[in-house]
């Protein structure tokens, strides 16, 4: 029963029919016009049939009679046809099989026609979809028109001659859609490979040109990919290191550290690895002791200071891997090394300590000193700078240090000292601002920075300090 319409569509393509039997296709009927071929083109034209796939259709419905009804219905239709009782079933098969043609009972138990049809169009939305309902379900169909996308809906009864019709016309509409879509695909093919040929040698350079600019681009895209990637690693180091207790934000030290590198005349390249390794030079301390960490250096034992001073060759193995940041885990390695050769991890002294890392240790301990990681005080600004001087020739490179403290009255710079001033408890007045945290003695927190001192908190201030053995600084914002 297939045979002939099938023929019909696929016969020009194979025997390139000229328009007048083209015309007596379209006026005779197709049964007439095959029969008038020879018996070895139909023998040939039937192999060809046999290569076509096997078209399935699924038919989904509560009751096995009317399952029954229609497999002995379709039974030499030539189609391969399965029977599902539920919804469910019906999907599970769809799994399995590549179904061309669904026909699905409306009214079904837990997963009605309307939630079934939908799920097939959601999924396999190239199977035909078809829905079975009684004459009282037709107000019903709209919701399965509307969800499952169905092509036409049958009612029950049904008349054979009627479904066998419906579901032909159905399959071929679908075969003709697909060979449709593949003529296309070949055709576009074949003109691309015609304009190919056709192509004068002065348009293929041109073309090659473009192609071999194309890849140049896409390079380009890929190197700006990769640095964006590396970019996002150390922007993720970044916010690691900052979330652990203890340690802070280095964005400060490295645009200090990366204008100085240009002042002082390093490449660009190595200014570059200066400013990553400024944002990264805590992530050896990752692995540190909580006390290590939080403690000024100068009051950590000997054995936490042994802990301590593992940190840069911590970090150095974390980063080397990364080609990008090798530079920078080298200039963390040497950061705290110190003129005099008494630094770690190395024991490197005076020009031997590479020149990016001695920038790097002062640009450092600028911030540090004034949130007490080096020696147990806070420093203001101004108390910083005077420390660098005490300690230039020993500690830090002295070119460095004159530098450093000449680029901090620079306007070009961004202000990122701390705008705080040290003042006493006997000095405090309501109105003030904390600055920083402030610890009793024994480091417990007493007042969180950003505070506002009222005279009630004044008060109970003055009377806790009684209680301390020293009086303890006081830093404020510098504008209250």
């Amino acid at each position: 029963m297939k045979l002939f319409p099938y023929l019909a569509r696929m016969l020009p393509n194979f025997y390139c029919l000229p328009s007048d039997n083209a015309s007596v296709i379209r006026e005779k009927s197709v049964h007439a016009y095959v029969t008038s071929l020879t018996t070895k083109r139909v023998l040939l034209m039937s192999a060809v049939l046999q290569e076509q796939p096997q078209q399935q259709i699924l038919f989904v419905d509560d009751e096995r009679a009317i399952l029954s009804s229609l497999r002995r219905l379709f039974r030499s239709s030539g189609y391969k046809v399965h029977i599902a009782n539920s919804g469910a079933e019906g999907i599970a098969i769809l799994e399995q099989h590549a179904i061309d043609l669904v026909v699905s009972d409306m009214r079904m138990p837990e997963m009605d026609g309307a939630a079934f049809l939908s799920a097939v169009a959601e999924q396999w939305p190239s199977t035909v979809r078809m829905l079975l309902t009684g004459f009282a379900e037709v107000s019903s169909a709209i919701e399965a028109i509307n969800q499952g996308k169905i092509s036409r809906y049958l009612t029950k009864p049904w008349d054979d001659s009627d479904i066998v019709i419906s579901v032909e016309q159905a399959l071929k509409n679908k075969q003709l859609l697909e060979e449709k879509e593949r003529l296309e695909q070949l055709t576009i093919k074949q003109n691309v490979e015609l304009l190919e040929l056709n192509e004068s040698l002065e348009e293929k350079v041109a073309l090659r040109t473009q192609e071999i600019e194309t890849a140049r681009k896409e390079i380009e895209q890929s190197h700006e990919a990769l640095q964006a990637g590396y970019a996002a690693t150390i922007e993720t180091f970044s916010w690691m290191i900052q979330s652990r207790n203890g340690l802070s934000s280095r964005a400060s030290v490295a645009n200090d550290a990366k204008a100085l590198g240009e002042i002082m005349g390093l490449r660009p390249d190595t200014c570059e690895s200066l400013y990553n390794a400024a944002l990264l030079c805590d992530v050896g301390k990752l692995s540190l002791s909580d006390d290590s960490v939080t403690m000024p250096y100068t009051k950590l034992d000997v054995a936490a200071q042994r802990e301590y001073q593992q940190h840069p060759i911590n970090a150095e193995a974390v980063l080397l891997s990364l080609e990008p940041l090798s530079d920078a885990a080298e200039i963390i390695r040497h950061h705290c090394e110190r003129m005099d050769g008494t630094g770690f991890p190395d024991r490197m002294a005076g020009a031997d300590v590479p020149p990016p890392s001695r920038i790097l240790a002062v640009a450092k301990a600028y911030v540090d000193l004034q949130e007490r990681r080096i020696v147990d005080e806070h420093m203001t600004a101004a108390e910083a700078q005077k420390y660098l001087q005490s300690e230039s020739g020993k500690r830090y490179d002295k070119n460095v240090v004159d530098q450093f403290i000449a680029w901090l009255s620079n306007p070009a710079r961004k202000e990122t000292d701390l705008a705080e001033r040290k003042v006493t408890l006997d000095t405090l007045e309501a109105g003030h601002r904390l600055s920083r945290d402030f610890f009793d003695p024994n480091g417990v927190l007493v007042i969180a920075s950003n505070k506002l001192i009222t005279q009630s908190l004044l008060m109970k201030l003055r009377r806790l300090s009684t209680t301390f053995p020293e009086p303890l600084p006081v830093y404020i914002k510098g504008d209250s």
